[in-house]
């Protein structure tokens, strides 16, 4: 069945009985059975890999919650779903995966679960703090995609840190490095005076906040931090914690993030 495994969905129908193992599970079972209708026959030999359980986790929880974030200023429109169509194939994510996300992202929008609730699902079952910090980074992206950031969208973008269980202070990190407040390119067919906002961002992100540690760390506790962030950020811990291929570039953000913190540190410090 290509990238869409049967044992896939049965496992996830009722993960942790959570809504979001729930609402991946319908969608893979209601795949799945179309497909069996269809005459669809088992994935041969050379067919692709079937996605992982954590895999349609991550993918999962960003379409559910990018559903939501769609609908935080008001109702989805048709427009509005074309537009998260197109933001699933410029994450890179082309044929079944694609696929996969939009059918969550349908179901999601209809459901009376809150963003909130999603965030909270995915972080009881994703223990990755990498994986997380790059989901929010996501969520950043959509929220930014035509140029502004609504005020009813900032505000999720600020509490929702507390669900998904990433540091609060990537909240000021990314309107700071986003430039909240202003237009930054694009246009969207919202209303401009609902899509704007007014929030002022603080200064640029501490190098010793990036890396999670004080600045009155000694010169090995700093070190050790870096390569336990690096580590973290590797390729291969990602993938095997679910991460797709097409999301690698998002992880590649992170980790230029905690080498420009750890190269201003070190200069600071006078290490080497």
């Amino acid at each position: 069945m290509g990238w869409i495994g049967a044992s896939v969905g049965g496992l996830l129908g009722g993960r942790r009985g959570s809504i979001l193992g729930a609402i991946i599970g319908a969608v893979i079972g209601s795949w799945i059975e179309n497909r069996v209708r269809a005459g669809a026959k088992p994935a041969g030999r050379g067919a692709r890999r079937q996605a992982s359980e954590s895999e349609l986790v991550v993918l999962g929880a960003i379409a559910a919650m990018m559903s939501k974030m769609a609908k935080a200023d008001g109702l989805i429109t048709s427009d509005e779903i074309q537009y998260c169509e197109k933001a699933f194939e410029r994450l890179g994510l082309k044929g079944e995966k694609r696929e996969y996300c939009i059918r969550v992202f349908r179901q999601a929008k209809d459901d009376s679960h809150t963003i909130y609730e999603y965030a909270d699902s995915f972080a009881d079952t994703h223990p990755s703090q990498s994986v997380r910090d790059i989901v929010y980074d996501i969520l950043w992206d959509v929220a930014c995609a035509d140029g502004t950031v609504s005020p009813e969208e900032l505000q999720i973008l600020r509490f929702i840190t507390v669900n998904l269980r990433v540091p609060s202070m990537q909240f000021v990190w990314q309107s700071t490095r986003r430039g909240v407040g202003g237009r930054r390119g694009g246009s969207g067919s919202r209303d401009e005076s609902r899509r704007s906002s007014s929030y002022s961002a603080p200064g640029a992100p501490d190098p010793y906040e990036i890396l999670g540690v004080s600045r009155s760390a000694s010169d090995e506790e700093v070190r050790k931090a870096f390569r336990e962030k690096a580590k973290a950020l590797h390729p291969d811990m990602l993938r095997s914690q679910g991460l797709s291929e097409e999301l690698m570039g998002k992880a590649n953000e992170q980790m230029a993030m905690v080498n420009e913190a750890w190269s201003e540190i070190k200069r600071s410090r006078g290490m080497r």
